[in-house]
């Protein structure tokens, strides 16, 4: 092995050596939800209130387009109606709207709840208790 490149191969050893340490983020809580995935280019951030309603902060970009929510109570299928009928709630995201409040909000008491901007997941909930038995 040609001397020279060896220094550069041993860097390039530690380097991707201490990515594999590095230990995994914990996942963002929002009682009684632990977000399972949140775009945070598009969503800034979620509370819920004492009541369970999830309120969404949307960056304020995604103008004129709208969120597609689903509720279930298994991971990514079994999805619930809404109260108006449908699997799926569609809301105007930022659409007539003060731009830094927290907006667009749901109710249910679904063990899931999915948030679909453009056909892409933008924020995915899970109930903890559910989230933490699975660790």
């Amino acid at each position: 092995m040609n001397r020279s490149i060896l220094p550069i191969l041993l860097a390039l050893a530690a380097i991707l050596s201490f990515d594999l340490r590095t230990e995994a983020k914990e996942p963002e809580t929002y009682e009684p939800y632990t977000a399972l995935e949140r775009n945070a280019e598009i969503l800034k951030d979620v509370k819920v209130s004492a009541t369970g309603r999830v309120y969404l902060l949307l960056n304020p970009t995604p103008n004129e387009k709208e969120i597609i929510l689903k509720n279930s109570q298994q991971f990514k299928a079994g999805y619930r109606n809404w109260c108006n009928g449908e699997k799926e709630l569609v809301s105007a995201a930022n659409q007539g709207k003060a731009p830094n409040e927290f907006t667009d909000r749901v109710e249910t008491s679904a063990n899931f709840i999915e948030c679909y901007l453009d056909g892409e997941i933008i924020l995915h909930l899970a109930k903890s208790e559910l989230h933490s038995s699975q660790k």
